[in-house]
């Protein structure tokens, strides 16, 4: 149950260093570019640059997603073990 504990923190410590970091990753870069360069850009940059924010987020969307689903099962995994832990725990000795 502790080995199943600590594993279920170190991924939730995980998927929560990296969540922030992902997500910047979408939404700093292609506004910044937008916001510095407004007066250079012509109207099809806007296209190319919606676009790559689009096809990021979902990239993004879809990592996180595995991320998330490896945190939960983590965490189920530690419940389980808590669980078989108590039960064994408040067993009556035959």
């Amino acid at each position: 149950m502790w080995a199943r504990r600590k594993q279920a923190t170190a991924a939730v410590r995980a998927y929560n260093r990296a969540s922030w970091m992902r997500f910047s990753a979408l939404f700093i870069p292609v506004p910044l570019v937008v916001v510095t360069f407004r007066l250079y850009l012509e109207a099809w940059h806007y296209y190319v640059l919606g676009g790559a924010f689009i096809f990021f987020a979902a990239v993004l969307y879809v990592l996180d997603d595995r991320a998330a689903n490896r945190r939960e099962a983590a965490l189920e995994a530690a419940r389980n073990a808590r669980a078989a832990y108590q039960e064994a725990r408040s067993a009556p000795l035959a």
